[in-house]
């Protein structure tokens, strides 16, 4: 089993969220200015690699720029109802709370809440399923994500690779 570590400067993205606790309550919105990285493991290619640098960089990158510069709200959160309307995305917070923002500005992911952990579950499904698009997966077998947003303080996901049946 072979493994390719990257962990690249520009593998970054500055958004605002806050966090639901357990008991139903969230924090106050605010932002971070995160960092990732991202581990692969799998067999070796053809050429004798894992995934080719060269294009792999890229496609990682862009994910996390599609999450720079958003305000990120959970879809899949018990106490917070999130719904577009128009030209805006509205949070409704069982405390009272309510939130609109500019849709543009907005990413509502499928998450039960907004974690340096779950952004890391979302950055790593997100990229395999970048590979299998690109057919790059069937030698992998696990993707593992870093997402830091403060010096130290990090979550970490390892997706292990569902197998590829069929052609």
């Amino acid at each position: 089993m072979y493994r390719i570590h990257v962990d690249k400067q520009y593998f970054n993205f500055s958004c605002a969220h806050f966090l639901i606790f357990n008991d139903g309550s969230r924090e106050p919105l605010h932002g971070h200015n995160y960092w990732a990285w991202v581990e692969v493991e799998g067999d070796l290619g053809p050429m004798g690699y894992v995934l080719d640098y060269i294009t792999f960089k890229p496609l990682f990158r862009e994910l996390c720029n599609q999450l720079d510069h958003k305000t990120l709200l959970p879809a899949g959160c018990g106490v917070l109802k999130v719904a577009q309307r128009g030209e805006s995305v509205e949070a409704r917070h069982d405390d009272g709370s309510v939130f609109s923002f500019p849709a543009k500005d907005c990413l509502v992911l499928d998450l039960p809440n907004t974690s340096t952990e779950l952004l890391a579950s979302h950055l790593a499904r997100r990229l395999y399923d970048a590979l299998v698009k690109r057919n790059e997966h069937r030698h992998l077998h696990a993707i593992t994500v870093g997402v830091e947003e403060a010096p130290g303080q990090q979550g970490v996901y390892r997706y292990s690779l569902p197998h590829v049946r069929g052609g």
